[in-house]
């Protein structure tokens, strides 16, 4: 009897070591599979960070989710059909190249391209060209650039009217980059830009390219467009109160859709071009010259709250496709750098534009002291706009005094 209960309580702890055993391994097949979801998460959130940074510097790609080539595509689906691979004409698939090719897609560093390592330090590369935050302010966020209307993003860039004016002007790096050839036939008369003149001789010359641009508080239309209360009317107010600090400035109002015969947006700064040069041309005193527009970023990207006050935030725009674009920058960051000093958060800061993201050279080269403006966004209102003018009056004319 005394042994039957030994055996008892024997294999009673048998089997209580045996669950203990399972019990362990279930622990540890447990923390096995936490410590693996959390290394997947911790994956995740550094694939975001990474995207999100990336984003930032480099706006127009879409990461990793094109430029899929058929082959790759043949070549997953021969790894899971062995008939498929048998009938087809395939490059070599393997998991390393497609993880080669998210790799590449993610950072946009490939291994097999050693300059692409130093291609996103580089202002301009054989690589890529970036479009990127030049000097950032209080205003700024580096991950939110300056955006077009979605409803003319899609539109081809003129690419040989950019050649051929870029070919005009070439790499001359005189010390007046601003002189603009007049025409024979504008010598004797030269033809004077439609739009408002001051009575002072004009020291600045305003106008816009995209002239219709609006905000959805003064239209009912989509796209925000406006025949008459548009930027336009933002440009007037600049120029009375620079008038108010003694600075001539003259304002041209023309509505390129009704002014140019077939009229097709992708030309726009075809037509302005030939405004600033008859500007230029008519008014030997001229020194600043400013395109005025209006960002369709939200509300929240493009305003700024000062004593109290909304005011709608401007973003300083370069086209680094301008061979002198350097001369055109350090202008645009003295008016940033006086916003900054008086009216912090009102600048978004100095965006640099190339050629993989648009016109690229905005008039730019025909003055050093020629400055794209984006005032506002497309939810910002038309008050928040003119006291973001009184301010930009205000820095300018500082500045013109300071310089003599």
């Amino acid at each position: 009897m005394e042994r039957e209960l030994k055996l008892t309580v024997a294999t009673e702890r048998w089997n209580s070591a045996e669950e203990w055993k399972e019990l362990k391994g279930y622990a540890k097949t447990f923390m096995l599979l936490m410590l693996l979801s959390m290394t997947f998460v911790i994956l995740i959130g550094i694939g975001s960070y990474m995207r999100h940074e990336i984003s930032a510097k480099q706006t127009t790609y879409g990461l990793a989710t094109v430029d899929i080539k058929q082959s790759a595509l043949q070549g997953m689906l021969a790894e899971e059909l062995p008939y498929y691979a048998s009938n087809q004409k395939l490059d070599t698939f393997s998991l390393s190249s497609l993880g080669l090719w998210l790799l590449e897609k993610v950072t946009n560093v490939s291994l097999l391209d050693p300059a692409s390592l130093v291609a996103s330090e580089m202002l301009y590369s054989s690589v890529e060209e970036q479009s990127t935050l030049i000097h950032g302010g209080e205003g700024s966020d580096p991950a939110i650039a300056p955006q077009d209307d979605k409803n003319m993003s899609l539109a081809p860039i003129d690419d040989e009217y950019l050649d051929e004016l870029l070919a005009e002007v070439g790499n001359d790096n005189s010390s007046e980059p601003d002189e603009v050839p007049v025409a024979p036939e504008q010598e004797e008369e030269p033809a004077q830009p439609q739009g408002v003149e001051s009575a002072a001789k004009p020291v600045a010359f305003i106008y816009h390219t995209h002239n219709r641009e609006s905000w959805n508080s003064e239209t009912s239309n989509d796209d925000a467009q406006s025949t008459k209360n548009n930027i336009t009317l933002v440009g007037q107010r600049l120029a009375e109160e620079l008038e108010k600090h003694g600075l001539g400035a003259m304002v041209s109002d023309t509505d390129y859709p009704t002014a140019v015969p077939d009229y097709e947006w992708e030309y726009s700064y075809k037509y302005s071009r030939k405004t600033v040069k008859e500007a230029i041309a008519s008014n030997d005193e001229l020194q600043y010259v400013f395109d005025l527009h209006r960002d369709s970023q939200a509300r929240k990207y493009t305003t700024a709250e000062i004593n109290g006050e909304s005011y709608a935030q401007v973003y300083f725009i370069i086209g680094q496709r301008n061979p002198n674009w350097k001369e055109n920058e350090a202008f645009a960051l003295k008016i940033h750098e006086k916003l900054e000093e008086q009216y912090p958060g009102l600048s978004r800061g100095i965006w640099g534009k190339n050629a993989n993201s648009g016109n690229a050279e905005y008039n730019q080269t025909l003055s050093s002291q020629s400055v794209l403006i984006e005032v506002g966004g497309i939810d910002n209102t038309l008050e928040e706009s003119y006291r973001t003018a009184k301010a930009l009056a205000d820095v300018i004319a500082q500045i013109h005094q300071s310089e003599g």
